[in-house]
């Protein structure tokens, strides 16, 4: 697991940069549905974090928030779960409480 993790770490880093550059330079807000924001923080950390992830681990699954469902993850026994931004509202209102997460769950058991 030491590749996955530090893959994570990395990827995580870029993305809070991605994240700090528009929460610096303003986000464009959208509605998915009735009180759930995503910006345009969110798609650009999101489209970093899958090209990335499939990059490195291209036979891999991954399982976005920001991303139409990839019904690959109910048969692969390795599945990304993608957060680009978790606490939008917060992001949205400068609250600075939010976060990237990223996690890798190997036959339904979470290894990073």
């Amino acid at each position: 697991m030491e590749k996955e993790l530090e893959v994570t770490r990395q990827l995580a880093r870029e993305a809070g940069k991605i994240l700090m550059d528009y929460y610096r330079n303003g986000a464009q807000v959208e509605w998915k549905g009735y009180d759930d924001p995503v910006t345009a923080a969110d798609k650009a950390a999101n489209e970093m974090l899958v090209r990335e992830l499939q990059k490195a681990f291209p036979q891999d699954a991954i399982l976005s928030e920001e991303a139409p469902d990839d019904t690959a993850r109910l048969t692969n026994q390795r599945v990304w779960m993608v957060d680009p931004m978790d606490g939008t509202k917060q992001f949205i209102e400068r609250l600075d409480e939010f976060a990237v997460m990223i996690g890798l769950a190997v036959e339904g058991e979470p290894r990073v």
